[in-house]
């Protein structure tokens, strides 16, 4: 071979090279740009299908999450390029099925919630009404006594005179015979009721189990699950990992927060303000930048 052949092979390769490494450059963030300046570019990673997200809810999101900065603050600061080096990877790990655990756990309280309401509800109902049947019960007894008393005052009375007549005689017989039937009838109420609230109380301690149970499950929910961090998500200078989400609008705050840790922002003191390293009393399904936010955001107050 020809050096003049050999000069022009080397000059294709050199050619193809660059051209195949233009073709396959990456577009990489400038990190010492302040947030103000910054501009983020970034393409969707590995997604583990156990999530059930698809790449295109993925980029949807992902362009909503960066919405909640750009509209407030009036310039566009992110960009979606399939070439950026900067990668959104969604990872599941035993954070997520922790997570699956935690909603697991909310159900069950929220369920139990309900349930123990209904159950105190019904019971109050019962109660209620069979108050009003001790009281209807124990005026009933009062009309029995004041008659019996009377029965016996007239019989005292007759014998007093030496007795009754044999029409008199029938009549307080029948009488007699009455109060006594009214008062076995009284007696049989009187265990019915008494087999009602025997029922009661039992399930008045059916219930305070229920409560107990409900209670104990809050405190374990309260010690396993209080306040959910935002280390569901991780920036790490060069992709950003989502580790665990509830649901779509948790993922999107998600996302939102990581993407301020990519404009380089740190962690707000403000607990409803989206740089607050925990997700807890922001507005999931509206959210909009808080003032300590947008002063992190231009550098008006420290961060942590």
């Amino acid at each position: 071979m020809s050096l003049r052949n050999i000069i022009i092979l080397f000059s294709l390769v050199v050619a193809f090279c660059f051209v195949y490494l233009k073709r396959h450059e990456f577009v990489r963030n400038d990190l010492s740009t302040p947030p103000t300046e910054r501009e983020v570019y970034y393409q969707v990673g590995t997604i583990d299908p156990r999530f059930n997200l698809t790449e295109g809810e993925a980029r949807v999101l992902l362009h909503e999450a960066a919405r909640i900065w750009e509209k407030p603050l009036g310039r566009q600061m992110f960009f979606y390029n399939p070439k950026a080096a900067f990668k959104v990877n969604f990872i599941y790990d035993q954070r997520q099925q922790s997570n699956i655990a935690r909603q697991h756990a909310e159900r069950e309280l929220t369920d139990g919630q309900g349930s123990n309401q209904a159950a105190s509800a019904n019971f109050q109902q019962q109660k209620s009404a069979l108050d009003a049947e001790y009281r209807s019960h124990e005026a009933e007894l009062v009309v029995l006594k004041a008659r019996a008393s009377e029965h016996q005052q007239r019989v005292a009375l007759i014998n007093s005179r030496g007795g009754a007549k044999p029409s008199e005689a029938q009549l307080l017989q029948a009488e007699g015979d009455q109060i006594n039937r009214d008062v076995a009838a009284f007696n049989q109420n009187s265990s019915f009721l008494d087999a009602k609230q025997t029922n009661l109380k039992n399930q008045a301690s059916t219930i305070q189990s229920q409560v107990d149970h409900y209670n104990q499950q809050a405190h374990n929910y309260n010690q396993n699950y209080t306040g959910h961090p935002f280390e569901a998500g991780l920036y790490k200078g060069s992709e950003i990992n989502i580790y665990e989400f509830d649901n779509k609008d948790n993922l999107r705050l998600i996302l939102a927060h990581e993407f301020g840790h990519a404009l380089g922002l740190k962690h707000s003191n403000d607990p409803q303000a989206l740089m607050y390293p925990t997700l807890g009393k922001q507005d999931l399904v509206n959210f909009k930048l808080t003032q300590a936010d947008i002063d992190l955001f231009y550098g008006r107050v420290a961060a942590h």
